[in-house]
């Protein structure tokens, strides 16, 4: 350090006094000299006119003797050779020696060199050795059983970092899944509901069904499918209007006009193969048929029913009922 003829006067031998801030320093001599010292020593010391204070190139060497005065922070300097320590604030020193080295060469780059030594406190360091109490003396230095080490508190420090890394990922991780999970089940939903479909039916159970669906009021007798012994149908769509708003007729013409009950059923089982193998049909294509026979009684027999979409009128088909009559 540089200090002033003003600052050197406040250095008295057998003198205390306490460092009231953190002291850095280097336990190298070297380093020490190359802080302390003056590039032009001669040329610091001449103050023309006395603008400037005389300053004197100072280096002051500390006998350190309890743990608890200085820190090793040498790992963690960004400069590793100047082999750095802390001297930590409220430590007496008590003043050995001022040795004037300008008195004696006037060109030397360290002016003046201050010898200081630690006032022990009784109290602390009660286990130390014997060996411990004799001075050692050493350039701003102190050997590594004198001074905390860091390296483990660096150490701890790394893996308490690491440890939070991986906590925060697996919480973002855990966050990211609860999202996409919820966006696919809303989007599933919402097609599911967009594209919502008449749902087929198996015709296992729904021919019994219709056989069983009760004729509304004053609505003549109905013949049900398994009179005419209905082949069973592939799949059905529900009608999408009910009650429908159109019926379609269609009449079938050139049929012998001498029939009984079994040549009606004869021609609507005939339709249906028609429909079903040649046209690629789920069904008989009308949800009824007319058939009048030679008795002049006019039978309805059921087809695809109330409530299944037939194929008799192509843009009608979902809202209306289809009716086949055989003319005679």
């Amino acid at each position: 350090m540089r200090i002033t003829q003003n600052d050197l006067d406040q250095y008295l031998s057998n003198q205390h006094i306490l460092n009231r801030s953190f002291l850095s320093t280097s336990i190298d001599r070297g380093v020490a000299e190359m802080f302390a010292g003056e590039g032009q020593q001669s040329k610091m010391r001449y103050t023309p006119k006395d603008h400037y204070a005389l300053q004197y190139s100072c280096l002051c060497q500390y006998l350190i003797k309890q743990n608890s005065t200085a820190i090793n922070i040498q790992s963690l300097s960004t400069k590793l050779d100047e082999k750095e320590i802390l001297i930590l604030p409220f430590t007496v020193f008590k003043v050995i020696a001022i040795k004037r080295n300008y008195l004696d060469d006037p060109t030397a780059s360290i002016s003046i060199e201050i010898e200081l030594e630690e006032c022990e406190d009784p109290n602390d360091n009660k286990n130390e050795s014997e060996n411990s109490k004799t001075s050692r003396i050493s350039s701003l230095s102190s050997t590594n059983d004198d001074i905390k080490d860091v390296e483990e508190y660096k150490k701890f420090k790394e893996r308490k970092r690491r440890l939070y890394g991986i906590i925060g990922f697996l919480v973002f991780a855990i966050l990211l899944g609860l999202t996409l999970v919820l966006i696919v089940i809303f989007v599933i939903r919402k097609d599911s509901t967009k594209n919502t479909t008449p749902t087929p039916t198996t015709p296992t159970t729904e021919m019994v069904k219709d056989d069983n669906d009760p004729l509304p009021q004053g609505c003549p007798n109905i013949l049900k499918r398994s009179s005419w012994n209905a082949r069973p149908y592939t799949n059905r769509e529900n009608l999408t209007t009910l009650p429908v708003t159109n019926i379609v007729v269609h009449a079938l013409e050139g049929l012998n006009s001498i029939m009984n009950d079994q040549d009606c059923i004869a021609q609507i089982k005939g339709l249906q193969d028609y429909d079903m193998d040649i046209e690629n049909w789920a069904d008989i294509g009308y949800n009824f048929l007319l058939c009048d026979d030679s008795g002049d009684q006019q039978q309805i027999y059921t087809g695809r029913g109330w409530k299944f979409t037939g194929a008799h009128c192509i843009s009608y088909n979902k809202r209306s009922l289809g009716k086949n009559e055989f003319l005679f």
